[in-house]
């Protein structure tokens, strides 16, 4: 007896594809966090206070000392 249905093969479910992009997101957090972190692991300083990052250009520049040039006579 042949059937007049036609089936289809599907070969992912929904939840599975769902699961595998979480999964691969979770995966490049980790990574570009790893990276973060060995990238700017110069940067980090211990000090009795607790833990600081020091990057340079996101430091306040200091007030700059005027010349002896610029100065009013």
């Amino acid at each position: 007896m042949a059937r007049d249905e036609v089936r289809i093969y599907r070969s992912r479910k929904p939840l599975k594809t769902a699961l595998a992009v979480i999964f691969s997101v979770l995966a490049a957090l980790a990574i570009i966090a790893a990276g973060l972190f060995f990238g700017f692991r110069r940067y980090i300083v211990y000090t009795s206070d607790g833990v600081k990052l020091e990057v340079p250009w996101l430091e306040e520049p200091e007030s700059r000392v005027p010349d002896t040039w610029e100065a009013a006579p």
